[in-house]
Formats: structure tokens, sequence, C-alpha cells
């Protein structure tokens, strides 16, 4: 299997090497034709320093750099622009996911081109835990979608169906629903699966983090609007193009 698998880090300094080396043993264990594509989103730990070595030891580790701190979507949207390979995976790089896991997605793909994991019980706290039904809750009231498990951090897809589903707008708890949604107005399917969630190898969790929570409300009424103006604009090139063949149509018959 030809996969390119996609692993955002921030300030992982405790978890990326062990994250990165059990990624190339499963490569090595599956005989998949592999790359990892690590996207460093402005760390300010040892991070850089770590990665910059895994990638001289083995060519398969390829490194994004963001200079500055940009966000979760936009972290992996970096990695999977970058990716080359027939299938793309990204998986979150601070252990709570076990990348052999992909192996239960894997078989869903002869029937699906987007399989995204779903976390059989989370290895959060309670607050997180309530933080992750309520952001589910906004989400349907927003955009009248119900996605379990919405920013579950274990996806696989096709690599064709990147351009279709690329988020523009969402850049930290949005950048899923985007996704999902973009693949729902394509006419796109999917098929959650069930994935075991770990707790957290070391370091601090930064998704609850002040700055995305309060965040959260303004990121949701932007992509909303921003959603809209784009339909606007769909809608108003599309009357357009139909105003043109009309009028094309109209001269080809007066000639006649």
């Amino acid at each position: 299997m030809q996969i390119s698998v996609i692993h955002p880090c921030f300030n992982e300094e405790e978890n990326i090497e062990y994250t990165v080396r059990e990624t190339l043993r499963w490569f090595d264990g599956e005989a998949h034709d592999g790359e990892i594509v690590v996207v460093d989103d402005g760390s300010k730990d040892q991070s850089p320093q770590i990665l910059l070595r895994l990638s001289l030891e083995d060519p398969r580790v390829k490194i994004v750099t963001h200079e500055k701190n940009q966000g979760y979507g936009i972290a992996v949207r970096s990695g999977c622009d970058a990716a080359t390979s027939q299938y793309i995976a990204f998986v979150d790089s601070d252990g709570q996911f076990k990348i052999e896991d992909l192996n239960r997605l894997i078989p869903h793909l002869k029937s699906y081109d987007f399989v995204p994991g779903k976390r059989r019980k989370r290895a959060d706290s309670l607050v997180r835990n309530a933080f992750g039904k309520i952001l589910g809750l906004l989400i349907y009231c927003t955009f009248g979608v119900w996605i379990r498990d919405v920013n579950c951090g274990m996806k696989i897809f096709t690599k064709d169906l990147w351009p279709t589903m690329r988020p523009l707008y969402g850049t930290e708890k949005f950048f899923n629903t985007e996704l999902y949604l973009r693949l729902k107005n394509a006419g796109h399917t999917w098929n959650q699966v069930d994935v075991p969630h770990y707790p957290r190898r070391a370091g601090t969790p930064c998704g609850g983090s002040g700055r995305v929570i309060f965040g959260m409300i303004k990121e949701i009424w932007d992509l909303r609007s921003k959603l809209k103006a784009q339909d606007r604009q769909s809608n108003t090139i599309s009357s357009q193009e139909k105003e043109k063949i009309e009028e094309e149509v109209s001269e080809k018959v007066t000639v006649q």
C-alpha cells in the first residue's frame, strides 16, 4: 500500500520520536510503501531538533515547518498538501492513537473513499469529553449535520479526494467540520469505524486551552458566513454561465 501518514506536531518533544518510530515500524511490518509527513507547527521546544535528526536517519520522514503556530487544522492541511502517496492518513502525534489501528480502517477503503475513525471510549478528562459533546451539538445546530466524534484524530482517504474535501477556512476546532461539510455537499459518503483511544503518553494537551475554547464561537460563525458567501459566489457564477449559454443558443437560432 502506498500511504502518506501525516503527524501534526506542536511542542511534542516528549512524544514525537516515539510516534514517528512506531509509524516506521508499522510500515515495515505491513510492507507498506510509506512516507511520514510531520508538520512542525511552530514548536518552541526541542521538537524541531528531534525531527531533523529523524529525517536524517530515515528518508521516509519528511518535515514541513511553520515558522509560527497556525493551529491544528492548518498543520494537517499542510501535511496533506505535501503528501504524495495514493492514500493519505492523518494521525495525532501525542500517543493517544496507535498507528496499527489504521488496520481497522483500511479494509473499508474498498467501499468508501473516506474512512474516519470514531473513538470507542475517549481517554480524556470529564471536561474534555463534555466539551466534545457540546461541540457536536453546536455543529448540528449551526449546520444541520450530526457527526459523531467529528474531531477524531485518525482518518484515511484516497489522495484524489483531497481537492474536494480540503478545508479553506477552519483552522482549529472546525477544520474537520468543514472537511465533512465539503464531502457532504459533493455527494460523498463515509463510514466511521470504532478505534481505541489511549491516555496521553506525556506532555500537556492544548486542544482544550482557553485560546481554543474562547475562539470556538468566532470560528464557527466565521466558517458559516464564509461558506455561505462561497455558495452565493458559486450560484452567481452558475447563473452567469447559464445566461451566457442561453445567449449563445439564441444567437445560433437567430443565424439559422
